[in-house]
């Protein structure tokens, strides 16, 4: 806690759902993905404020499903402890069947009649609870790495995050998902899997490589710590200097340093001194250091993933390189986009409309869940025709 605090590690942590209709305001494409936990908030109420979002961005609204751990939140919703993990995806798992019957139960998509010569607005017999936003349900993404995770994530998720830190491990993870993704009836390639990575880009591999040594002397080995720890559950404190951090199978802690062994068998002994120099910059994920050139041949290598979730060491500078320098290098071989994708107006329209989040995700058409994804079994749908051609 006093490396988070001191270092302003996710401190204040405000509410960001209420600043995406100010920035869906002012973009057309942009799409908004939120992290929102189902371990302690009630289903109706997130459901409801997802439906609003989606309604104020035209569909630009994304889901990013998570579970809560720490024991400082359970605390602040009258818990004295963290839910045990399994239990917790137990319980994300009940959480999305209601959701899903609120967003895609509640009304038909005829329900809507706008009849202002008759005065009608809704038929009532195809009405329920809550108003269909354009994408009913939001695009859905999550991060689960462990059995319970990933089992949660390929029959839920139409996107995941991973990090591992080598295209061979991200390529075993990707494996494990997909055999899931089909074991549930879904088309293993309907689930997109994107890792993190890091990059470091320059105009040439040498100004690159002073740029990384820079920035990683400016990190803060114990705030990585902390970051770590909130992502694992695994209180690296309590280990000294050099002790070897062994923790019992079916721990997050455990996990993590299995999975941390398996990517560097050259480190015989993981102690906190090892893990604060390995984290200092590269939190999740791969690193990348090098010219645009360089980093597009490594991003090459990746080949069984669906795209990147590139993160940042300065909020700033690094984006702005991506875009500035490594960004055309890119749309040069082909691997990334130009544009969005036009998509047609609806009639009335006084501003453009833009592709939803689900579009830029999985193709434009594709507005609401895949009929064979799990949720779409809630859709109200009025015969077997309807319900076989609804997508």
């Amino acid at each position: 806690m006093d490396a988070s605090l001191r270092g302003g590690f996710q401190i204040p942590k405000l509410d960001p759902l209420l600043v995406v209709s100010a920035m869906a305001a002012v973009t057309t494409n942009l799409a908004f993905g939120l992290t929102s936990s189902t371990t302690y908030e009630p289903p109706f109420a997130l459901a409801r404020r997802y439906t609003t979002l989606d309604h104020l961005t035209n569909g630009r609204v994304a889901w990013n499903v998570v579970t809560s751990h720490l024991t400082s939140a359970a605390r602040q919703f009258g818990y004295t402890e963290a839910i045990e993990h399994d239990k917790r995806y137990e319980i994300a798992d009940e959480y999305m069947d209601v959701v899903y019957k609120l967003w895609e139960s509640s009304w038909h998509d005829d329900a809507v009649k706008r009849d202002q010569e008759k005065g009608i607005w809704t038929e009532p017999s195809l009405q329920f609870i809550s108003h269909p936003s354009p994408q009913r349900t939001p695009a859905l993404y999550q991060a689960g790495s462990s059995g319970a995770g990933t089992t949660f994530g390929a029959k839920h998720a139409e996107a995941v995050f991973i990090a591992q830190p080598t295209p061979k491990l991200a390529g075993l993870k990707v494996a494990e998902y997909r055999a899931k993704v089909a074991a549930v009836g879904r088309d293993p390639r309907s689930l997109k899997v994107i890792p993190g990575l890091l990059v470091f880009v320059a105009e040439t591999d040498a100004e690159a490589e002073e740029k990384y040594a820079y920035w990683k002397s400016k990190g803060d080995g114990e705030v990585a710590l902390a970051f770590s720890a909130s992502g694992t559950g695994a209180d690296w404190a309590e280990f000294a200097e050099g002790e070897e951090i062994i923790y019992p199978p079916g721990t997050g802690g455990h996990a993590y340093i299995e999975n941390l062994k398996r990517a560097y068998p050259e480190v015989t002994k993981w102690t906190r001194e090892e893990l604060r120099q390995h984290l200092t910059l590269s939190r999740v994920g791969a690193v990348v250091v090098g010219s645009a050139e360089t980093v597009a041949d490594e991003m090459e290598r990746w080949v069984e993933i669906d795209g990147f979730n590139l993160t940042h060491y300065s909020r700033n500078n690094t984006f702005e390189d991506i875009v500035n320098i490594l960004i055309p290098v890119l749309q040069r071989r082909g691997l990334f986009w130009d544009d969005y994708p036009d998509v047609p107006q609806p009639a009335g329209a006084t501003e453009k409309i833009g592709i939803t989040a689900r579009e830029g995700l999985v193709g434009v058409g594709q507005k609401h869940l895949h009929p064979t994804h799990y949720g779409h079994q809630f859709k109200w749908v009025l015969d077997t025709k309807e319900a076989g051609t609804e997508a």
